[in-house]
């Protein structure tokens, strides 16, 4: 059973989501594309004509550029699709829920699990992730309403969805990341064969799975805050047949052996964090590493160094407007740095651009 096997949207849920991802495709197609046209035809030279130079920083281009009517016809478009978003889903999500919950409760009675499920209530989740709705995800990731909940995983997989199924493409846009990964490991190391694999910020699983199986003799261990994300997860994962063990904890102090894993990964997980704690999460992922680990994460590539100006505004209004509250922080920082300060030798440390498909991924990592 896969997650699109549990979500299941009617026709007529279905025909609303569709809508919804045309919305999606022109807010991030022509609509986004006019606003870079508008900065270059119109507010670029006003800016070089007042400032007597070009514009050095998006700080002073985001003042002219928001005024226009491109920016704000994009802006309004891609707030409303947002919202629209979570609406067209949640019919689906309220109507699947249950099942899926005696499910898991079935589950926990067969005694028959592969992988298994540790939670923490006493977990304190850290914040802003704790009050934060990321992507405007109604009660964000961590939100639960009772210890079986399985809404936001439900609902996570059903905002990814509007994307996959809309195009077709459910099972490339489901793993598509996970192959991503999987291509790096086998370019960069491909005698790798990890005994233990540690999975930070695994939310439900999606590209763990894939992983998990390309590596079926390793022991491997997903670990995310979020209660309601690593229920959905655990039950894909057994009615697929895949031995993942999810555990709620926190990726900066995950609590397992110094030096216990062979290689350990993440998947856009860094910008879903609150910067400030990006440097713990490094020196955790060097505390667990056994000498001679791999470290490899992938992640959106929206470093403020690749993109134009006109692109770092309309990010940062995403940042302040649109449920993606840690995407600047995460941009604005040396990740070749931060490995560094974490303890990896520089000369065993890479970032890299990487094209995958239509889209472009931010890799970086190291070996301990």
């Amino acid at each position: 059973m896969s997650e699109q096997q549990v979500y299941t949207p009617t026709n007529l849920e279905k025909a609303r989501q569709d809508f919804v991802l045309g919305l999606k495709y022109l807010a991030n197609g022509s609509a986004q594309q006019r606003v870079r046209e508008t900065y270059q035809r119109q507010v670029l030279p006003q800016l070089q004509t007042t400032l007597g130079r070009d514009p050095g920083s998006r700080r002073e281009v985001e003042k002219a550029l928001a005024r226009t009517t491109a920016f704000r016809s994009w802006a309004v478009l891609t707030h409303r699709s947002q919202g629209m978003m979570w609406d067209a889903i949640e019919a689906t999500t309220r109507r699947v829920a249950p099942q899926a919950i005696n499910e898991l409760a079935a589950l926990r009675t067969t005694g028959s699990k592969r992988g298994s499920l540790e939670l923490d209530p006493t977990l304190e989740i850290p914040t802003p992730i704790s009050n934060t709705e990321i992507h405007r995800q109604p009660g964000g990731f961590v939100g639960s309403q009772d210890p079986d909940d399985l809404v936001p995983g439900l609902r996570y997989i059903g905002a990814s969805m509007i994307y996959a199924v809309g195009k077709g493409q459910a099972k490339a846009a489901s793993d598509g990341r996970a192959h991503n990964l999987l291509s790096q490991l086998q370019q960069r190391f491909p005698n790798l064969k990890p005994q233990r694999i540690l999975d930070l910020g695994c939310g439900v699983g999606v590209h763990s799975q894939a992983i998990a199986l390309e590596f079926p003799e390793a022991e491997y261990h997903g670990v995310d805050v979020a209660a309601g994300l690593l229920r959905f997860g655990h039950l894909i994962a057994e009615r697929r047949g895949t031995p993942i063990h999810f555990h709620q904890r926190d990726a900066a102090r995950t609590g397992f052996d110094a030096g216990s894993f062979d290689l350990v990964l993440s998947n856009i997980m860094f910008h879903e964090t609150n910067s400030a704690r990006l440097p713990q999460i490094l020196r955790e992922c060097h505390r667990v590493l056994k000498p001679g680990g791999v470290m490899l994460h992938a992640d959106v590539a929206t470093q403020s160094s690749r993109l134009a100006l006109d692109d770092q505004v309309m990010n940062d209004w995403q940042v302040r407007w649109n449920g993606e509250p840690f995407w600047t922080g995460f941009a604005e920082r040396d990740m070749l740095k931060e490995m560094i300060a974490a303890g990896f030798s520089p000369a065993q440390c890479f970032t890299e651009y990487v094209q995958h498909g239509k889209s472009v991924a931010f890799v970086f990592g190291a070996t301990r």
